[in-house]
Order: structure tokens, then sequence, then C-alpha cells
């Protein structure tokens, strides 16, 4: 057995930073994915589909646009919507502008699943993660995503996840 490295050796600030954010990174998820189970019977993801439905214009979307605001597989986000769908909270259909195109729309038990959700999700997101951070803390976080965000987007497709509401990149203004 030798000791030799088997990759770049890392600063015991590396390390440190490293093994937290993966922590942080898999925790928070993990923490709001089991109390969305605990408290709705539905995960962190069917919770953000249903989310995306909800803020969508007429509570519809393309299942590809879908797949792509979810960071997601088509075949994962198809498996959950038919989850959904089996459940009555989602209806699928085929676009009437291209046959081709299948469209994802909230049903009104969707929403209502959804605002049922939502402030039980937006409280532990407040308790995990806003309510630790202040506004120059967050606004700090942002540039250091967005610094990360091409390493894991080299073609671009998650860019409309990191856009607000008024369409600009956060860290930008």
């Amino acid at each position: 057995m030798t000791n030799e490295p088997l990759g770049p050796e890392l600063s015991v600030l590396q390390r440190t930073a490293w093994i937290r954010f993966a922590i942080v990174a898999h925790g928070i998820p993990a923490e709001l994915n089991s109390r969305l189970l605990a408290q709705q019977g539905i995960g962190q993801f069917e919770f953000l589909v249903l989310n995306h439905l909800h803020l969508s214009e007429d509570r519809s979307m393309p299942m590809s646009r879908l797949a792509v605001l979810m960071a997601s597989s088509l075949s994962r986000l198809s498996h959950v919507v038919s989850r959904l769908e089996s459940d009555g909270r989602v209806a699928r259909s085929r676009s009437t502008q291209d046959g081709r195109v299948a469209v994802a729309t909230l049903t009104d038990r969707g929403e209502e699943l959804f605002r049922t959700a939502a402030p039980g999700y937006l409280a532990a997101a407040h308790e995990l993660f806003f309510d630790r951070l202040d506004d120059h803390d967050l606004a700090q976080l942002d540039r250091l995503v967005a610094k990360l965000l091409p390493g894991v987007d080299a073609g671009g497709i998650l860019a409309p996840l990191a856009r607000d509401v008024g369409g600009r990149t956060p860290s930008a203004g």
C-alpha cells in the first residue's frame, strides 16, 4: 500500500470548505424533502414541479421547458409527472401549436396541494437558510454561486434558474 496522492492535494481550508459545502448542498434539500414528505406526502422535486406550473402562464408548461427549469432529465420528470397525474394533481396533453410537444398543466387539485404545502416549505427554507444569512451574506453567496454555475452548466441550459423574476441575473446588478 502506498501513500501516493490520488489527485491534487487539498489545503486544510479547501478540504474544510468543500466538506461544509457538500454537507449543506445535500443537507438542506434533504431536510426540505423530509419535511414535505412528512407534512404533505410529496417530495421536494414534486413540490418544485407544482411550483413551476403554479407560476407559469395558464398553469401550463411544455415538459421540455419544465425539465430545464428542474435541472432534470426528461425521463425523470416524466416519471414524476406520471405520479402527479395519477393523483389528479397534473394533467398532460399535447400542445395545440405543435402536436409533438407534451404539456404539463397544474390541475385545481394540484394547485390546492401546492397552496397547502407552500407555507410549510417556505417556513422551513427560512429556518434552514434565509434566517441564518443577512442581506450581505446572501449577496456574497449569490456572487460565489454565480462563479460556480458555469462549471455545471457548460451548455447554458440552466441559465433560466439563475434569473430572478425581473429576468436579470441578481448578482449582475
